[in-house]
Parts: C-alpha cells; sequence; structure tokens
C-alpha cells in the first residue's frame, strides 16, 4: 500500500476494534444484515470501512434496548392484588 492511502477491507476482527465491539457482536450484525460485508471464502468476511462508518452512524449508541415484557402500570390499583397474608388476627 502506497504511503497516504486509506485502506478500505478490514477483517470481521479488525473491523470490531475500529467499532469497539466484540468481533462476535461485528459477526452477529452480518447474520442480521446490519453490517454490510464482502465474502471472500466461506471462513472469510471482509468489512468495508463504509460500513464500518454507516454501522457507527447508525447503529451504536442505540444498543441495549429493552427486551422483556413492557412494564406494567406504575398507579396503585395496577400493584394492588390483594391480600395473600393468611395470619388470623385475634387470636
Amino acid at each position: 500500500m502506497a504511503e497516504g492511502e486509506q485502506r478500505t477491507l478490514f477483517t470481521t476482527s479488525e473491523a470490531a476494534h475500529l467499532l469497539g465491539i466484540t468481533p462476535g457482536a461485528v459477526k452477529d450484525a452480518i447474520v442480521r444484515g446490519t453490517l454490510d460485508y464482502i465474502p471472500i471464502n466461506p471462513r472469510l468476511n471482509m468489512v468495508t470501512l463504509e460500513a464500518i462508518e454507516t454501522y457507527r452512524r447508525e447503529r451504536l449508541g442505540k444498543r441495549g434496548g429493552y427486551r422483556g415484557r413492557k412494564p406494567k402500570a406504575t398507579d396503585e390499583t395496577a400493584h394492588d392484588t390483594g391480600s395473600s397474608d393468611t395470619t388470623t388476627q385475634g387470636t
């Protein structure tokens, strides 16, 4: 590579380093279709600098979304399920 030229292709490990995520996360993004790649052979995928920059701009910082059930209402009636106290008073 001549001096002053910028690399345009990176391995998944190199892309992970540039993005600040794990190589597994890069591979997951490729499988999900959220990170473009160039298949070189069945064991090697390369990621373009443009794809890395696009992923950084569109995806990073939006990680860790809530995947569970939606939280229930916070008013008092939503939490009142009745008394489950089985003790008797005055005995």
